[in-house]
């Protein structure tokens, strides 16, 4: 069985990159500590060691991936703008390559581990869709077994409206459903907080990149 573990991202632009956190940080730390976010989630789908990770990316953001993404990692453009086509596009992509299990995250969850993705293919195994609800309405995994691409339409993006209109979505087209264990995204300034408590207790492998930055930023910040 060929499986793919896609990560959804982008390039780490201060002013552009993880903006809620401004000006909680400076933009440039923000994207130095988005940096970390998404070399976290490659180095994660790494470790499952299936038959592909890759990075599916907005338009022109490939050279500046490719400067920090490692070589075994598929960078992939997406072909139009929009969460809602980028997941459509990263799905249909891989199935047309031949992929027969394909999970999506973002790279907004530093601190996931292998278990929830682990289980949300195997769970594709008896359901057509695998899904992790994050705490603020949306979902940070989702895995097909096939481009249920309609999956995708009429979602309102960026809303706590995701997570349960894609429930409805799925049941409107017949799709039978697995939920994961949820986890969460951090975007705003409490979840950096939220972050930093959770690393003070998790294993020093967890979130290497980011945990590095973090203690960079503590140690600029007191001097």
């Amino acid at each position: 069985m060929r499986r793919a573990l896609i990560v959804i991202g982008k390039a780490p632009e201060p002013g552009i990159t993880k903006t809620r956190l401004v000006p909680f940080l400076a933009p440039e730390e923000a994207a130095t500590l988005y940096r970390a976010f998404l070399l976290d989630a490659i180095e994660l789908g790494l470790q499952l060691g299936w038959e592909r990770t890759c990075v599916v990316h907005p338009r022109g953001a490939a050279s500046a991936l490719k400067a920090i993404v490692p070589r075994q990692v598929k960078l992939i453009e997406q072909r139009a703008g929009g969460l809602g086509n980028a997941l459509a596009f990263a799905f249909e992509h891989h199935f047309e390559e031949g992929f027969e299990r394909v999970v999506l995250i973002g790279s907004d969850n530093p601190t996931l581990q292998a278990e929830p993705i682990e289980q949300a293919c195997a769970a594709l195994d008896t359901h057509d869709v695998s899904i992790g609800p994050t705490s603020d309405g949306g979902y940070y995994l989702i895995g097909l077994r096939r481009p249920h691409l309609e999956l995708f339409e009429a979602i309102d993006w960026s809303t706590p409206q995701v997570y349960a209109q894609t429930l409805a979505r799925a049941q409107q087209i017949g799709l039978r459903v697995r939920a994961v264990r949820d986890w969460y995204d951090v975007d705003g300034p409490a979840d950096l907080d939220r972050l930093q408590r959770e690393l003070r207790s998790a294993p020093e492998l967890t979130a290497r990149n980011t945990r590095a930055v973090l203690r960079s930023l503590a140690t600029a910040t007191s001097t």
